[in-house]
């Protein structure tokens, strides 16, 4: 169309030939300059300041040229509202496990840790941002509080086995989280064989044994499996505790022989009130956070890791956007003297990054979060227990996890999402033979708690449940880049394990 043509059609449209104003400077949405683009989700049109919106963080930009209208488009008149458009001016990808890679260098160079926390952002006031719980509610409640100085360390509430085999914390029994959705996606025979990947504190044990079936309960933790003899003396040969972690299923079970597999990922509520464990700050302890008591412990990466892998470690893991900050103010401290205790590390994080007044969440927690995940290696433990159940689970087998958090229920949903596709073909390549299902999907692909549970036990507030069953397809090869793990020095694999 040639620009009269344009011209005489605004013309018969009734539209006002003339100069226009246009506020060049300014961007395009009416949050005004404070605020990022991209900083509402969609359907934000209607709601105001009032409403405390949550930004879409984790929404992918489109680039300039996806735009609807030109740069500087001509802004609504005094008092209008626009629609408010989540996709202007992000010049950014999010890839797995939110590294920001800059596409034109907008926000500074990158400096060689490779993680940007603008990812994360939203706007620096918080005023458009209600600060919610990104942890499990078990995390949340154990670590609201730093201790105070001086504080002496706790010993935690005493631990055993009650007189049915129920292992006990204190005055009240561990509580399962979703056992009634677990044993219907387990289903449970008196001649089954299933497999308990995080035996912990016995709940889901018990109530499969209790269904007739022999189970082969897993956990690295020691004091786990000692506590887990009494439960094990009561039902005979029908129990048998490995001390080791999940991952290494493949090694104490015989390929397609298990009628089930069940894991609930995450650290217990047993570890955590523990204070010599090292898992939390709510009572100074020993800097530790290892499950199996044995290997890198949480104190060797704080003091021996450099702030590059710091900040990767608590920024990707802990999914905290001050890692950088928190990071340097770490390596400051260490040139003092060695951090060796909770209350330490969480007093420095605390002076670098102090409480608002609305948190309820101690500024530490994600931090902590970030450490336990990489000192037990948990998101590749989870990954190689998949394969290994793959591999393990007879034809009908039921695979069934309950997770906590994204990072967890991410890679469960990609594994299941995998195995239980064909593979998509590419025109760019040749035709391939589709791939045989190794799983099929049980059930809802996804299931949360009742209210009910979640108001009797708290948490469960998070809780994921996924459940697959097996084929009778031969396993796939065992691909860790079908995760898009972060690349981090991990730790070594748990003897055992496959690299």
């Amino acid at each position: 169309m040639t620009a009269q043509r344009f011209l005489r059609r605004t013309e018969a449209a009734g539209v006002v030939r003339g100069a226009v104003s246009v506020e060049c400077g300014e961007p395009d949405r009416r949050e005004g300059t404070g605020f990022r683009a991209g900083a509402f989700p969609f359907g934000a049109a209607d709601a105001g300041p009032d409403r405390s919106l949550r930004p879409a963080v984790d929404r992918h930009g489109g680039d300039r040229c996806g735009r609807h209208g030109p740069s500087g488009a001509v802004r609504a008149e005094a008092g209008g509202r626009r629609p408010v458009r989540p996709d202007i001016g992000r010049h950014v990808v999010l890839r797995a496990w939110r590294r920001r890679l800059p596409e034109a260098g907008r926000h500074g160079p990158d400096h060689g840790h490779r993680f940007h926390p603008r990812a994360y952002g939203d706007h620096r006031s918080g005023a458009f941002r209600r600060p919610g719980t990104l942890l499990p509610d078990v995390v949340a409640r154990a670590l609201r509080r730093a201790p105070r100085a001086g504080a002496r360390p706790a010993s935690g509430p005493a631990r055993g086995a009650g007189r049915d085999g129920t292992i006990v914390t204190g005055a009240a029994p561990h509580t399962p989280v979703m056992l009634a959705e677990v044993l219907a996606a387990l289903d449970p025979t008196p001649d089954a064989l299933i497999a308990d990947g995080t035996f912990g504190a016995g709940g889901y044990t018990r109530a499969i044994l209790e269904a007739g079936a022999t189970v082969i309960a897993f956990d690295r933790d020691p004091d786990a499996i000692a506590a887990g003899h009494a439960l094990a003396e009561t039902h005979g040969d029908r129990l048998r505790l490995v001390e080791a972690p999940f991952s290494t299923l493949a090694d104490h079970v015989a390929p397609a022989s298990l009628d089930g597999f069940v894991l609930d990922i995450g650290v217990s509520s047993m570890q955590f009130d523990q204070a010599a464990r090292g898992f939390s700050f709510r009572h100074d302890g020993p800097l530790d956070m290892r499950m199996a008591q044995s290997g890198l412990g949480a104190a060797d990466v704080v003091n021996g890791f450099d702030v590059k892998d710091l900040i990767r470690i608590i920024g990707i893991l802990g999914e905290e956007r001050a890692a950088p900050k928190i990071a340097h103010a770490i390596v400051r401290a260490r040139q003092e003297a060695p951090i060796e205790t909770t209350g330490r590390l969480a007093s420095v994080i605390e002076a670098v990054q102090p409480r608002k007044g609305r948190d309820t969440i101690h500024p530490a927690t994600r931090t902590f979060q970030g450490l336990r995940i990489f000192v037990n290696d948990e998101l590749r433990e989870l990954a190689r227990a998949l394969f290994a159940a793959e591999t393990c689970l007879k034809p009908g087998g039921r695979l069934v996890v309950v997770t906590f958090h994204s990072l967890e229920d991410r890679i469960v949903k990609r594994f299941i999402a995998d195995r239980t596709s064909q593979g998509a073909g590419s025109r760019h390549m040749p035709a391939t033979e589709p791939r045989p299902l190794s799983f099929t999907v049980a059930g809802k692909a996804m299931v949360k708690p009742s209210a009910a549970e979640i108001e009797a036990n708290p948490r469960a507030r998070s809780a994921k449940l996924r459940a697959a069953r097996r084929t009778d397809a031969p396993a796939r090869p065992a691909d860790m880049g079908l995760f898009g793990l972060p690349d981090l020095p991990w730790p070594q694999p748990a003897k055992g394990g496959t690299p």
